[in-house]
């Protein structure tokens, strides 16, 4: 059996399906001779290329098992481990705090391994999963590098012996991948560039012998990097090489975004032949991850929900009589709040909507409007906190207010470097009358007036144009001017009051579709 279980750790690496298919014989006869040892290893291996395959519910659901026989066995490294792909899951299916508590409790039990090498390896593994769910709940982007750094930094401390090779510079490989990533959410993609290769290097060194799914990973990155870029040629090389690597263990999450970055680049280069063949793909995976994710995600919640009832029966029972009226009274509480709080979302989203069907040229006559009551105003003094006043001529304000209205229309603003310098440079006047003048006449500071203009452009993007709502949000982020999706999905949603994600699912569920 134990031959058995390290044969299987040897395949583990180059073949999940069949990895699992072998692992659950294991376990099986592991069972039958009630040998704990063989069925706490086979499950373990379940767990992980589950993982890795992106079947999050059925980690949920055979992690309890493992976690019995671990406690049973008072075998740490296994029950730590057990904790952080569980918590790793719930990230991934949205359960935040699940998640949390059960990273929390994979590093509270590390360290009770008595093993150095084996508690930096699991420790590192743990921040990693941590700065992934750092990086789901928008966290500014600097918590998801520390957890990030420090999962690097428990990797850099395993020493190099036969045993630790392989498993030191897997995570070590991985880390400079996620490094990558997270530089290209800072826009600093020569340093990702840099990050990427020493990962891809690794991946490829003969020395170390590295899962195939995380070469794959680096392909993929690699292939959107180049086409952040707008290097599309090299983009379709690499996503190419992922797609052939990719078939060897199949994972449809990493398969839809290599469809994705290829039927993309293939429009940028104007082949419709291969950017229909492949937005057929995508649509078609992308449909059936998401049908599959719907059936899922009741498992996870029966999950949770039963576990939490479990824990708490005994207390209920005390609770029974003299709480019931309260519980009843609460749920109805939080019942009404989460309706409430739905219809005032989807009131916003029908607002939205209402505003971008409006005409242009309602709005230019609101702009003209605007421009006459400006001039039977007479002249305008404003406070100016170094000078007693900044007196702007009525003439000035008029030109400055049309010159604005070209601006929006001409869609500028999407630059990066669209600055109230660079802005007042364009118009040919001050950047203190400027400033002035949008604040009076926008309703705003500098900084929001641009940041409206930008959302309303991705909004209007994603109303008309449906494949925009296939697009990454990091991707949308570009698109109209932000320099990471961390800063985009916050002034998203204190422009509109909703996520970029809700935004998109009530286009996609509603079919909404732009009447020219």
């Amino acid at each position: 059996m134990d031959k058995k279980i390290n044969a299987l750790k040897e395949l583990n690496s180059t073949n999940p399906k069949k990895t699992i298919e072998l692992s659950i014989e294991c376990y099986n006869s592991a069972k039958k001779i009630d040998y704990k040892k063989g069925m706490l290893g086979s499950i373990m291996i379940q767990l992980t290329k589950y993982f890795d395959v992106g079947n999050f519910k059925k980690v949920i659901e055979i992690s309890k098992e493992a976690e019995l026989l671990s406690k049973s066995m008072e075998d740490m490294e296994n029950l730590s481990n057990t904790f952080r792909l569980r918590a790793s899951a719930y990230t991934e299916l949205g359960f935040n705090d699940e998640s949390l508590k059960n990273f929390n409790k994979a590093l509270e039990i590390s360290e009770k391994i008595k093993s150095s090498d084996s508690r930096f390896y699991y420790r590192s593994l743990i921040y990693t999963g941590m700065a992934t769910y750092m990086a789901h709940i928008n966290t500014p982007i600097d918590s998801v590098i520390f957890y990030q750094q420090k999962s690097l930094n428990e990797a850099l401390k395993m020493t190099s012996d036969k045993k630790n090779l392989n498993r030191k510079y897997y995570l070590i490989s991985r880390a400079y991948m996620n490094l990558g990533m997270i530089s290209v959410a800072k826009g600093n993609t020569k340093k990702a560039e840099e990050y990427f290769t020493k990962a891809l290097e690794i991946c490829r060194n003969k020395n170390y012998s590295i899962n195939i799914q995380t070469e794959v990973l680096v392909l993929n990155e690699f292939a959107w990097l180049y086409f952040d870029q707008k290097n599309y040629d090299k983009a379709i090389q690499y996503a190419k090489e992922a797609a052939i690597m990719e078939k060897q263990f199949s994972f449809p999450y990493i398969r839809r975004d290599i469809y994705e970055v290829m039927f993309k680049s293939y429009v940028e280069k104007g082949n419709k032949g291969k950017s229909s063949e492949y937005m057929e793909k995508f649509t078609k995976l992308n449909d059936s991850i998401v049908n599959a994710e719907k059936k899922t995600i009741n498992t996870p919640v029966k999950h949770i929900l039963s576990e939490k009832e479990n824990d708490n029966r005994s207390l209920m029972n005390r609770m029974m009589i003299t709480g019931a009226g309260l519980l009843v009274l609460s749920m109805s509480g939080g019942w009404i709040y989460w309706k409430k709080r739905n219809h005032n979302l989807h009131l916003k989203y029908e607002k939205i909507i209402e505003n971008l069907k409006k005409t242009e040229s309602a709005e230019e006559n609101k702009i003209s409007s605007e421009v006459l009551v400006i001039e039977n105003n007479g002249g305008i003094t404003y406070p100016n906190e170094k000078t007693s006043g900044l007196i702007i001529k009525n003439d000035t304000i008029n030109n400055i207010l049309l010159k604005l209205n070209k601006i929006e229309n001409s869609q500028k603003f999407i630059r990066k470097d669209f600055t109230l310098t660079f802005l007042a440079s364009e118009l040919n006047t001050n950047p203190r009358y400027l400033s002035e003048i949008i604040k009076q006449h926008k309703g705003k500071s500098y900084n929001n007036y641009i940041n409206g203009l930008r959302i309303g452009y991705i909004t209007n993007k994603l109303y008309k144009n449906p494949i925009y709502r296939e697009y990454k949000v990091s991707y949308l982020a570009e698109q109209c001017g932000f320099t990471s999706r961390e800063v985009f999905a916050v002034i998203f949603k204190k422009e509109t009051g909703m996520t970029p994600s809700y935004f998109i699912g009530q286009l996609k569920k509603e079919n909404t579709t732009y009447l020219q």
